[in-house]
């Protein structure tokens, strides 16, 4: 595409020996255009930023002849929209589909192809073989555009919930106009989660009340909850045939979850959602939704009202040819390395404070008992400019996903991808201080 004649203007040699350069700094960005894979290696951010200018540069509010007159032309007050948007100021999608292309916007569309691309390609190297889009909505949002899509696919009404205290998902239902069933939890030693059968015979009720309903299972949450069985639960909605979508915030991060995923995939899931700040270091504001049902993803797009700001979606683009492959399986070995190392010195905490390590399945997260009111000790450490950790009374039926009184009061604590080794010490420190 580039014709550039440096010819006269220095010595033949240098000439040769600079253009050489420039082909080769050039060919990485034109093997991620031909390859549409997430990079081994990282790009840096000058080869980043480049990809994003010549992609933002055929865009029409960058047409120098251009002549204006509609109501949405991408006019902007200031330099520093353009640069918040990645360049691209007219958005992605069209009025009618999220993933359309937009006839003012190649570059942007282009953008945003090639990113669905490369966040398959990402997935897939994580052993997910799954169709995906990012979605400029976080993951509240993102869900209420699965539910909808459930509902006009597969004429859902009603919303099966084993019960797990997340505002994001109940407000997504209600967002979108659908009743929710929610199915209590129950208390298997300490930890809280939701019995299959009785998720089982909820759908059976709502069926034989000639209703049509769809099942929202958990996978990702904070301890004491524990995951929703997603591959039963699965294999009963493929029984039932009706629509199964899981909410995995940060399920990207940890094999633990990836493993229940791939099993779930073998059966009925129409689609999961994940956190793109939770999993890929993206500003607040993006999601991931993926399948193995290419016509139920498109039926999404098809659910998202307007144009979309491509901000998430650059954010997504950049985080995935920034980190490459490589780093981010160096992120998850990292992270599984960290969460042993705050169970290790937690359990040494609970001997010396006469406390307990909780007993609940969880790669991420971890908690621990405590005499004191947890809400004053979380409230200590985030005066000790500690942010991260929960503390939740054992009668916050809210906090604890378990409706009736929780046996302990306790702090939740994370060791989520990115956290260093250092910050998992200083923590638990500074809790045996307030403990």
């Amino acid at each position: 595409m580039l014709d550039l004649n440096f010819t006269g203007l220095i010595p033949s040699n240098m000439e040769k020996r600079g253009e050489l350069t420039l082909k080769d700094n050039l060919a990485i960005i034109e093997e991620i255009f031909n390859q549409r894979k997430i990079p081994k290696e990282g790009l840096d951010d000058d080869k980043i930023k480049l990809l994003l200018k010549i992609l933002s540069l055929m865009d029409t509010d960058k047409d120098p002849k251009v002549i204006q007159i509609g109501e949405r032309e991408a006019r902007i007050a200031s330099k520093i929209q353009n640069e918040l948007v990645g360049g691209f100021c007219h958005g992605i999608g069209r009025s009618g589909n999220l993933i359309d292309a937009q006839p003012k916007a190649p570059g942007a569309s282009i953008m945003y192809a090639l990113t669905n691309k490369i966040l398959e390609s990402f997935l897939k190297n994580l052993g997910l073989k799954v169709n995906a889009i990012a979605t400029p909505v976080a993951t509240g949002m993102s869900l209420a555009l699965c539910l909808s899509a459930a509902r006009k696919k597969y004429h859902s009404n009603v919303v099966i919930y084993p019960y797990a205290s997340h505002k994001s998902p109940i407000k997504a239902t209600s967002f979108i106009g659908m009743r929710m069933r929610l199915v209590e939890t129950k208390l298997y030693g300490d930890a809280v989660r939701v019995d299959v059968s009785d998720i089982e015979d909820a759908i059976k009720k709502e069926i034989k009340e000639n209703n049509n309903p769809c099942v929202l299972s958990t996978l990702t949450f904070f301890p004491p909850r524990e995951s929703d069985d997603i591959v039963e639960i699965s294999k009963i909605c493929e029984e039932f045939s009706i629509p199964h979508i899981i909410n995995g915030a940060y399920a990207i991060q940890n094999n633990f979850y990836i493993d229940k995923l791939k099993k779930a995939f073998k059966h009925r899931v129409d689609a999961v959602v994940s956190s793109s700040d939770k999993n890929l270091f993206t500003p607040i504001g993006g999601g991931i939704i993926y399948s193995r049902d290419r016509e139920f993803l498109r039926e999404v797009s098809l659910c998202y009202p307007g144009r979309a700001c491509a901000t998430p979606v650059v954010n997504i683009l950049v985080s995935l040819l920034s980190l490459g492959m490589n780093k981010y399986l160096d992120l998850m070995k990292k992270q599984k390395e960290s969460k042993k190392l705050l169970d290790d010195l937690l359990n040494e905490l609970a001997k010396k404070k006469e406390e307990k390590v909780l007993n609940v399945k969880n790669p991420i997260s971890s908690c621990i008992t405590t005499k004191k009111d947890p809400v004053d000790v979380a409230a200590k450490l985030y005066n000790l400019r500690i942010t991260g950790p929960r503390g939740i009374r054992k009668n916050d039926k809210f906090g604890t996903c378990y409706l009736g009184e929780y046996p302990y009061d306790y702090i939740v604590v994370n060791s989520a991808i990115g956290v260093k080794n250092e910050d998992i010490m200083q923590v638990v420190e500074k809790l045996e201080k307030v403990l």
